[in-house]
């Protein structure tokens, strides 16, 4: 016979009290992890790790090569926005 077969009530009954706490665990972190403000604050930080990526040199300094361009996009945009704003 092997171990399994031989324990106790009581044994059997810890077995799956511990089960049981180890679900309830499980359950409490895969709630946690889909609650919309939890899910929205990862990918707010996957957002900020990514420009970071992409416009800082490993060293810190910005990457004039992306940031040069990207800047003057939005200076476009907002003279763009003013532009069609006055011709009204």
């Amino acid at each position: 016979m092997s171990p399994k077969e031989n324990r106790s009530l009581d044994e059997i009954e810890k077995d799956i009290a511990r089960n049981r706490d180890d679900l309830a665990a499980t359950i409490d972190e895969l709630a946690y992890r889909v609650k919309p403000a939890n899910v929205a604050k990862r990918q707010v930080e996957e957002a900020k790790g990514f420009v970071d990526r992409t416009t800082r040199t490993p060293e810190g300094g910005l990457r004039l090569e992306v940031v040069g361009p990207a800047v003057g996009a939005v200076v476009l945009l907002v003279a763009l926005a003013i532009y069609n704003r006055t011709r009204r």
